[in-house]
């Protein structure tokens, strides 16, 4: 019967009236009535000794009852305030009015002029459903005069109704806002951060489904509690999948390496991190040979449909790393890192790589756009400036009303901010709670988490990865001639002379010996085997694939 008549109408909640304006007086009087009808019937009853009673003396005692009557309605007012904050009808009623005030004064309506009377307002269509938590607010499009308005107007309402826009969509010709209240009771704590079908739980109502919205970008402000979001997001998906872990600041990630669980997969030194993230890349395509060649290989499947385990890439404070290479020889290194962390942020979701990224302050040197615009799911903590919300979010913050909440019930507020999909809608974001005033440590916690094998498809890359070493000093004995390289590279002397030259033209230059020949270290041959590599996986001539990493992406 419900289907049957969705078919014919839909109910959208209630229209927005001009009425609406005396709400709360009509309440009021509303539950004023009782006691009015209270003192009427007993008046009628009996008003002979009503009349006496005021004539013994009436100075005194009309406006003694009048105060009485003043001091009722004001008590019925304070309950009508009352039940607009606990009552969920008599909230959508508070609501209604705070929505034609707003669509008033915003001229939201037709005037309609009628002779020798006042102009009738008639508003444009518009409704309001709400329960308990949230109020969803539809406005008509089809071809009305505040068509534009109604598609900006998102924010506007955030402010409006005190809450924080979760939702906005376009369906049958109406648009439709849905604002929460009280976010932050729908905060959780950290033993409550767990994978769900849904993905992995950081709210009662917020998830990262990874195999969705692949790879995350945290940007947090000095104190907002970035760190302690990092060391959660650790210790859930430690618990699933496989951790590389690069600290190049040397603080607290970099602490981890005294683990089980984490032996051999944390780095700090500058030249491990790149060999780590040069390691993911091949991980993941290790990962696209096995799916390839797996019988049950089909159109659409992903890493999770092949039994394998995700693997995560975090680095803390990733702009410290990018002004580390930046000031490092010749740039082969940052080419080779910002490379693979751009084939990962392109390609690693069906593989299940996925990045996680934290920086201060998303500041466009700190990573490059062609990589951040790959980075799905985005939250920040603590307070940003608008550029740093804009570079965030892109130009979804335009549209989004930040706010600063320093207490809430008296108490201080730490780890709230902000998250939402790359190119939609930005909600109010509370990190998890930690109970360190009950003696919860993370580092006790890691203690107990148990190393999780390593599989077939990974075991090869991460037999790589666990002897890893320090990029060694350049010596006599590890120089290889143009056809020494060549030959190690399975390629012609001529193409090793070419990228040479090419190199030189963007200001890479190699070292030559006293007769002014060049040599190559095994740093070189590790870069000019990425670029052929490069090359050949992408079709692409070798101008372009050295394009490709001397210059791996405009910035914003």
């Amino acid at each position: 019967m419900k289907k049957f008549l969705r078919f014919f109408w839909k109910y959208r909640g209630f229209r927005v009236r001009d009425w609406y304006k005396h709400q709360r007086l009509i309440v009021t009087f509303v539950l004023f009535s009782p006691i009015l009808l209270g003192i009427g019937g007993y008046v009628y009853f009996h008003d002979g000794e009503v009349l006496a009673y005021f004539q013994e003396n009436v100075l005194i005692r009309v406006p003694l009852v009048l105060g009485v009557l003043i001091i009722l309605f004001l008590v019925a007012l304070k309950i009508e305030i009352e039940l607009e904050k606990h009552v969920v009808f008599f909230t959508r009623l508070r609501s209604l009015y705070f929505l034609r005030r707003k669509m008033f004064y915003s001229k939201f309506y037709n005037a309609i002029k009628r002779e020798n009377k006042a102009e009738k307002i008639k508003f444009e269509r518009a409704y309001l459903r709400q329960n308990k938590h949230t109020v969803e607010v539809s406005f008509e499009l089809r071809g009305t005069k505040s068509e534009q308005k109604f598609l900006q107007v998102g924010p506007q309402l955030e402010t409006t109704f005190s809450g924080d826009l979760m939702d906005r969509q376009i369906l049958d010709g109406y648009i439709i806002y849905t604002i929460a209240f009280q976010k932050y009771l729908g905060r959780i704590s950290v033993d409550k951060v767990e994978m769900t079908a849904q993905g992995l739980r950081l709210m009662e109502t917020v998830y990262w489904d990874f195999r969705k919205e692949p790879h995350l970008l945290i940007s947090g402000g000095t104190g907002g509690g970035k760190s302690v979001l990092l060391f959660i997001l650790i210790l859930a998906l430690a618990k699933i999948g496989n951790l590389y872990i690069c600290d190049p600041k040397r603080a607290d990630l970099a602490n981890l390496e005294r683990y089980e669980v984490f032996n051999g997969q944390v780095y700090f030194e500058v030249s491990d991190i790149v060999k780590c993230v040069i390691h993911a890349w091949k991980i993941m395509n290790q990962r696209y040979d096995y799916m390839r060649q797996s019988p049950q290989n089909k159109m659409g499947l992903d890493y999770s449909d092949y039994g394998m385990k995700p693997t995560f890439v975090i680095i803390d404070e990733v702009g410290a790393m990018t002004s580390e290479l930046e000031g490092m020889r010749g740039s082969r290194l940052a080419a080779e890192y910002l490379n693979a962390l751009q084939q990962i942020a392109q390609k690693g979701r069906q593989a299940g790589v996925f990045l996680i990224l934290s920086l201060q302050k998303a500041g466009v040197d700190a990573v490059p756009s062609n990589i951040r615009d790959q980075l799905m799911k985005r939250i920040t903590v603590g307070v940003l400036s608008s550029t740093g919300y804009s570079i965030a979010f892109g130009e979804e913050a335009s549209q989004k009303e930040f706010k600063t909440i320093k207490e809430i019930n008296g108490q201080a507020v730490r780890g709230r901010g902000y998250t939402g999909n790359f190119g939609e809608v930005i909600e109010e974001f509370y990190s998890p709670y930690v109970p360190f005033d009950r003696g919860f440590d993370f580092f006790e916690e890691y203690a107990k988490l148990p190393k999780l094998e390593i599989a077939d498809y990974d075991q090869i890359i991460q037999a790589e990865i666990k002897n890893r070493s320090k990029i060694p000093e350049v010596s006599d004995d590890q120089t290889f001639s143009r056809e020494q390289l060549a030959k190690a590279l399975g390629t012609s002397p001529t193409v090793v002379q070419r990228a040479t030259q090419l190199l030189a033209d963007n200001g890479i230059y190699f070292d030559k010996d006293v007769k002014g020949r060049y040599g190559y270290d095994d740093q070189d041959k590790d870069f000019f085997a990425s670029v052929l590599a490069y090359k050949r996986s992408e079709g692409v001539t070798l101008s372009k694939a050295i394009e490709q990493f001397i210059q791996p992406g405009e910035d914003d």
